[in-house]
């Protein structure tokens, strides 16, 4: 064999590059993540053994917010960012690992929806911020569980602020409602992680029960209940809607905070008590069915004026409408220009449904003599009367269409209690 050929078989190969290495190569490729142990840690810089092959270094600037509790001989994940610094180092970043990791874990727990534990960094008025590496969350406060939500006299923002500080830096279980990272939206949920305690604690009631509770909260749309003593106690909420038969415009001019009273449970769906007050009254509704008929001439007072028409409380619990259209012959665009807030008139019934909680009145018809019921009003074809909207216009081929006026009056109504109702439930 010449000298040649053995230089030639001398040059190490792959193979025994790799064997010389234990069987382990790391691959230092920019943008790779890569395993490694903390040798020592600092405010500006992490110095990591990567499988004894090398040392790379994690600058102050590529720290993320996990940095303060890593020590020597911890386990790391880092992101490569330079191959060899001016001292040869490897410079990693953690804060872009943690970057990737972070996301993978928000996508998977958003996909799965298995809860996870956040921790709160700071508060404002209308919720809790969790800070996750790059990433800042949002923790509403109508997403906080029971034991967490600030029970607050009339909805004060301050006081409500005040109450969210108090849970900064504190450790949450929440489920991941919304994650957009191109966006920058991330919204948790402690409410719809599941709420262990509030389970436990409904064990002891059941929907149907009567029970005595005390006044912790009024705010704007019902009153919060507490139910019980000690560990035991639970809260539920009396909506504005289930405090009176009638309408209640000023919860606070009838009760407060401390006040005792008697309540039914009517939900716990969702881990949420739904409380009743009214229900526990006699609906007077049903006594209206006797004590009224359409025809009669009654008296109240202007509860509240609308675009549509003008509210009237009769007897102190019942709530009549007059609409618009019955409020004048001529045409009219402010009910208030007639029928004043807070005075006393005297209307005629011309509708009513105990069942739906339903009283039409009429202002305008108070001296006509009482109609029959089915009476009819023809309409006839090619009028030249402009139509309201909404209503059926005969064409001069069309005959003569007999329409119930007490009809359309009773669907006008109806339309109008409907929108009132779902602006009373918003």
């Amino acid at each position: 064999m010449t000298k040649k050929d053995t230089a030639v078989d001398s040059k190490p190969t792959m193979e025994s590059l790799i064997k010389a290495q234990g069987g382990h190569v790391v691959p230092f490729i920019p943008g790779s993540v890569i395993e490694g142990t903390v040798i020592s840690s600092s405010a500006t810089r992490i110095w990591v053994d990567i499988k004894g092959v090398a040392v790379g270094v994690i600058p102050e600037r590529e720290l993320s917010m996990l940095a303060g509790e890593l020590k020597p001989g911890d386990p790391i994940v880092a992101s490569v960012l330079v191959l060899e610094d001016d001292r040869g180092n490897i410079v990693l970043s953690l804060r872009r690992a943690d970057k990737e990791r972070i996301t993978g874990e928000l996508n998977a727990r958003l996909k799965d929806g298995q809860p996870m534990q956040v921790k709160v960094s700071d508060a404002n008025k209308g919720g809790l911020l969790i800070e996750l590496g790059d990433f800042t969350g949002f923790l509403p406060v109508s997403q906080l569980a029971s034991e967490h939500y600030p029970r607050v006299d009339n909805g004060n923002p301050d006081e409500i602020y005040v109450r969210l500080k108090e849970l900064v830096g504190q450790t949450l279980n929440c489920k991941v409602l919304n994650f957009d990272p191109q966006q920058g939206k991330l919204i948790f949920s402690e409410k719809a992680a599941g709420d262990v305690l509030q389970e436990k604690k409904l064990e002891n009631i059941k929907e149907g029960d009567t029970l005595e509770g005390i006044i912790t909260g009024i705010v704007d749309f019902g009153i919060f209940v507490r139910l019980g003593d000690g560990e035991e106690a639970l809260e539920g909420l009396v909506h504005i809607s289930e405090i009176a038969w009638g309408r209640v415009s000023d919860i606070a001019s009838l009760y407060k905070v401390g006040d005792t009273v008697k309540v039914l449970v009517v939900s716990t769906a969702d881990n949420r008590v739904s409380l009743s007050m009214k229900r526990l009254l006699p609906d007077p509704w049903q006594e209206a069915a006797s004590k009224y008929k359409v025809g009669d001439n009654v008296k109240g007072a202007v509860t509240r004026i609308t675009p549509f028409g003008v509210f009237v409380r009769l007897d102190n619990e019942i709530d009549g409408l007059v609409h618009i259209s019955e409020i004048a012959n001529e045409r009219i665009t402010d009910p208030g220009t007639i029928l004043h807030m807070g005075e006393t008139f005297e209307f005629k019934i011309i509708s009513i449904d105990p069942n739906q909680h339903r009283l039409g009145l009429s202002y305008k018809r108070l001296n006509e003599p009482t109609p029959e019921e089915g009476t009819t009003t023809e309409v006839a074809a090619g009028t030249e009367e402009k139509p309201k909207k909404g209503t059926v216009v005969a064409s001069a081929a069309t005959p003569k269409k007999k329409v119930s006026k007490k009809k359309l009056i009773e669907e006008i109504e109806k339309a109008e209690y409907d929108e009132e109702e779902k602006e009373v439930a918003a």
